[in-house]
């Protein structure tokens, strides 16, 4: 990653927080000077703003630099996303009310006398009525950092997603694989090891023929490994441990990159970069291939080159880090009959509404979340285990997923 791209982000990430924050302070300093309240009640406020600005900054440079934060720094991270994150819905509720605000100071103004003084009696009791909205509104702006607090208190609850898919090429040989999936590991978002050791945990009793982790092993460098290599070392399957890799995977000079790749091959996980590998039983073929990652900017799959000597007649599943790769060059272009990838994080805040998931995911992705269908090509996103950015799950939680593949079944004519 470009060092000065990305200084420029974390600055201007600084500013908007501030800003932010000045608003809606202001908009509760505004509320406690109207009830004659004590001037102690946003004072403090005001101290921790200017203290934030400062400190977020730093720590989100020092996160890009180090592969674990120091713990007096987590506690920080912890307590600036606490801060500024339940704020982006109050600020959003409070510009709601201003701009409502002042198109009705516009109308005021357009509208004739004579019509105002014909309202004027409708509108003498609003003024107490006003004073009992705004403090019911703010009595509930406490609600936001209750579910960002329980957000970050959930962010390691692993969930299982179970799906079985049929395959049309698939063969009685591998007639019920069990084929685990991870992602998104972001070893460098967690103070120790004990999320992934949970992971491991349930993986193993899963009991997959096949694990696959599809990529962002890390957040910015191989050192952050250190942190989960030795359960990084104990992740068994079968037919082997395989890998491919994500964009976060890239976010460091070549030589470290370099040594990333080389930390991941010597935890015994087989990686595939551009290139495919084929399962044999009983003179049946099950292939895998796995591509480097494109998407946000970055340009490393080279499909071709991961495609060269697969057999069209046997089915084949493909690890591609980023779900926008299944629109631009496999679904309908190629033979590929399962592609899984990651990337999205399920987008780490979200809710279930009748049944249906709901995520700020789908703002960005076509394919965000779970399994996708077309035709018989299928793409699964995993929602990942770890965080990036805010270390929270909101309504999203991780995830470990297990799919089980079926040979298709006839067709009863």
């Amino acid at each position: 990653m470009d060092p000065k791209r990305w200084i420029l982000f974390i600055l201007s990430t600084a500013a908007l927080q501030f800003l932010i924050d000045v608003y809606v302070i202001r908009a509760w300093q505004s509320f406690v000077k109207s009830h004659g309240w004590s001037a102690w009640l946003y004072r403090p406020l005001w101290a921790i703003c200017i203290a934030l600005l400062v400190l977020s900054p730093y720590i989100s440079y020092q996160r890009s630099n180090h592969a674990r934060l120091e713990e007096w720094m987590f506690i920080l991270f912890i307590v600036a996303t606490l801060w500024y994150l339940p704020k982006l819905p109050i600020a959003t509720v409070l510009l709601v009310r201003d701009i409502t605000r002042g198109c009705v100071w516009l109308w005021n103004k357009i509208i004739p006398q004579r019509k105002q003084m014909d309202v004027q009696h409708e509108t003498v009791a609003m003024p107490s009525r006003r004073a009992a909205l705004q403090a019911s509104a703010w009595g509930m702006a406490a609600i936001p950092f209750i579910i960002v607090g329980k957000g970050i208190a959930n962010a390691d609850n692993i969930t299982v997603h179970e799906h079985d898919i049929e395959l049309p090429k698939l063969s009685s040989a591998f007639d019920g694989i069990r084929i685990a999936q991870i992602s998104d590991i972001h070893a460098g978002s967690w103070r120790d090891a004990k999320p992934f050791g949970e992971a491991r945990r349930i993986i193993e009793q899963l009991k997959p023929d096949l694990l696959l982790i599809t990529g962002d092993f890390v957040n910015f460098q191989a050192d952050e490994l250190k942190i989960i290599r030795t359960e990084l070392e104990r992740l068994k399957a079968p037919m082997g441990v395989w890998a491919s890799l994500g964009n976060h995977d890239h976010y460091s000079r070549n030589q470290d990159h370099t040594l990333l790749k080389s930390v991941i091959k010597n935890t015994g996980i087989r990686l595939l970069v551009n290139e495919n590998h084929s399962f044999d039983v009983n003179g049946e073929k099950l292939q895998l291939i796995g591509t480097d990652n494109t998407g946000l900017g970055q340009t490393f799959a080279d499909l071709p080159a991961a495609l060269v000597g697969v057999d069209v007649n046997y089915p084949t599943i493909l690890m591609a880090h980023d779900p926008t790769f299944w629109d631009k060059e496999v679904r309908e272009k190629t033979m590929i009959d399962l592609m899984l990838s990651g990337h999205t994080h399920g987008g780490q805040v979200g809710m279930t509404f009748m049944g249906t998931e709901y995520s700020v995911a789908q703002l960005v992705y076509k394919q965000w979340a779970g399994l996708y269908n077309d035709g018989g090509q299928f793409l699964y996103v995993n929602r990942g285990l770890g965080t990036v950015g805010p270390p929270i799950r909101i309504g999203i939680p991780p995830e470990v997923t297990l799919l089980t593949l079926r040979k298709q079944k006839p067709l009863l004519g």
